[in-house]
């Protein structure tokens, strides 16, 4: 090998790890900027219905993503009957009404293998006779189960608008930052 192969290859090294670098900087930077973008305008949607017509949407799509629900609120999921037990593991609670009349709901646990997450939405009357329904995801680790994380989660919500009111849902998705 003759003398300047080596700090060819070096250099061509260090050339595809700032090219792969740069790349999953833009990629990252993209992300942020489309979670900022999303959480800004389905963060706060106002549907043009009452939290009451929303509500029994916000449940179907929970009890379809596995987060098991409590009480009458199962029926809305397609989930059976809860027993005792089960109540008492999941922690979670069934649709409340809350002051301003608005709703809440707690679903218990879903165990995954990087650890358990859970929701809690709650439903706030918009003006003038609307609701803005907020998905807040609340996940644990597998090494530190104390300590929960709560996070809007903007795909949840996105979902939601897209069964509710798909052509505003499609209006958004065109906005979003895209890469280029």
């Amino acid at each position: 090998m003759g003398p300047h192969r080596k700090p060819r290859l070096a250099t061509w090294i260090s050339l595809v790890a700032v090219l792969l670098s740069a790349t999953g900087c833009a990629s990252m930077r993209l992300a942020d900027q489309q979670r900022d973008y999303y959480l800004k305008e389905v963060g706060t949607f106002p549907y043009a219905r009452a939290c009451l017509d929303v509500w029994p949407s916000v449940l179907k799509l929970l009890g379809g993503k596995g987060y098991p629900l409590e009480g009458r609120d199962r029926q809305y999921a397609g989930q059976g009957k809860q027993g005792t037990f089960g109540a008492i593991v999941s922690q979670g609670y069934e649709t409340r009404a809350v002051e301003g009349g608005g709703l809440t709901v707690l679903t218990g646990w879903l165990a995954a293998a990087e650890g358990n997450s859970r929701y809690e939405v709650t439903g706030n009357p918009a003006p003038p006779s609307g609701c803005a329904v907020t998905f807040t995801r609340i996940s644990t680790g597998t090494i530190d189960p104390s300590n929960d994380q709560r996070e809007i989660d903007w795909r949840l919500q996105l979902e939601l608008l897209k069964e509710l009111q798909p052509d505003a849902a499609a209006r958004i998705e065109r906005g979003a930052p895209k890469g280029g």
